[in-house]
Formats: C-alpha cells, structure tokens, sequence
C-alpha cells in the first residue's frame, strides 16, 4: 500500500497523513481491514491543543514515537503519554478527551482507530509503560483482544506489535492461524519475500505465509497488525467505521 494513497494535509502546527489500511483490497464501500478502521499518522508542533471531542465505538491505540502528550479525559484522568506511555482508549457509548503538545518536542505518533465487536460498550481507558529495549531487534507486543494477556487490550481479535530492527538485521513477522497481517514501515526500508517497503508504506501478508523474515536494509521503525477480518465488527465508529 503506497503513500499516494493516504490523504495528507497540514494546518499550522498540525501535520496528518491517514491511512485506509484496506484500500489495497479494492472494496469501494469499506476501506477498512476487517476491525482494523482508519489510521493517522500525526506529527504535532509544541503548543498544539486538541479541545475536549467525543469519540463514540471507536478503540484508539495513542503510539508515540518521539515527544510527549497529554491527555484530559471526562472521566477525570490527566494522564502524560510518550514513547514509554502508551495509551488505549476504548470510547464505548461515548467518551471525551484532550490531547495537548507539553515540552519543546514535536510529537510523531499513530492514533490508531480499530472498530469494536460491537456497538456503545462500557467505556474505558488503559495507560501501559513500555520499556524500548523490549523492541529492539525484536517484535514486542502492546495490545490484543481482551484475555489474550497482552499489556493492554481492544475489543476486536486483533494483536498490536512493533520493533526497531538496526541496519542488516531481520526478524521473522509473528503469524497466528486465520490472521491477515498489516506491516506498516514508520520509517525505514525493509523486504519481505520479493515485496519491498519503505517510510509510510504498508505491505499485506497472509495467514498461509508463516515464517516469513522481514529484512532492513537501514534502522527501521515497524509496526504490525494481525487482523482476524472474519470477526464481526460495528461501524458506529466515530473515525473507525468509515
């Protein structure tokens, strides 16, 4: 999947590139990869302020890569998230926040916005320290369905990981039966088999491929989804359902 097909635009301190990790499956009335909705990969300037917004049925994943944010919640919390915070907010029937730009930084960050199993849940919000030598060279996992055990969890059969391969390094993709795989290259170059990706490109990999290595040919940043797109998923998402 191919930057040119992201819609990107830029507002002052404001800098956003989304993503329709299904638009490569040719579906006009869904871009979406099953229960994987929309992806925004945002770059935010020090100063920027998002005002209190709701999201209904949306699961936002908030993963930084450089930078510090935070986060007001109508539930009360102010909570700050950064490359060693990350944040899971399941909206459910309804559930406002604020995101604020603190300290000198700018921010490089995915919200990612998965559609939940189904519609208006009991909302919730987890906050999950990582550790980033935990990623190095290695897939770390970060989230997950609920009762799978991974760190943080979303309502939707899907598995969130990502890793730091150096230069000359590969690691072989995680793979589970009937999962669909979404790698998206935050920036670097890799291959995977004869597929080559760089910064903001995304690959497809099926479930029937299973110990495919991904190679870099310079420090790389991925991320990668497994999606069970057979799993029912709602549409009522605020971002998610488009």
């Amino acid at each position: 999947m191919a930057p040119d097909t992201h819609q990107v635009r830029a507002q002052g301190p404001f800098q956003l590139r989304r993503i329709w990790p299904g638009v490569s499956l040719g579906r006009a009335e869904d871009a979406g990869f099953g229960g994987l909705g929309v992806i925004d990969h945002a770059r935010l300037k020090p100063g920027l302020v998002v005002r209190m917004h709701q999201h209904r049925n949306d699961e936002i994943i908030s993963y930084l890569r450089s930078g510090r944010m935070k986060h007001t919640d109508s539930a009360g919390r102010s909570e700050i998230i950064s490359r060693d915070r990350l944040m899971v907010m399941n909206a459910g029937r309804g559930f406002s926040h604020e995101e604020e730009v603190v300290g000198d930084g700018s921010i490089d960050m995915l919200q990612i916005f998965v559609r939940p199993a189904a519609a208006d849940l009991e909302p919730a919000v987890q906050f999950v320290d990582l550790n980033d030598l935990e990623r190095m060279d290695q897939w770390r996992l970060l989230s997950g369905p609920v009762g799978s055990g991974a760190p943080s969890y979303v309502r939707q059969a899907i598995y969130l990981y990502d890793t730091q391969l150096s230069a000359g390094k590969s690691a072989s993709l995680p793979s589970m039966p009937g999962f669909d795989r979404w790698l998206y290259v935050f920036n670097g170059a890799v291959s995977v088999g004869d597929q080559r990706a760089d910064t903001h490109t995304a690959l497809t990999i099926g479930p029937e491929e299973f110990a495919l290595p991904v190679n870099a040919s310079v420090d790389t940043d991925l991320v990668l989804f497994l999606v069970d797109r057979g799993a029912p998923f709602s549409r009522a998402g605020t971002i998610s359902g488009g």
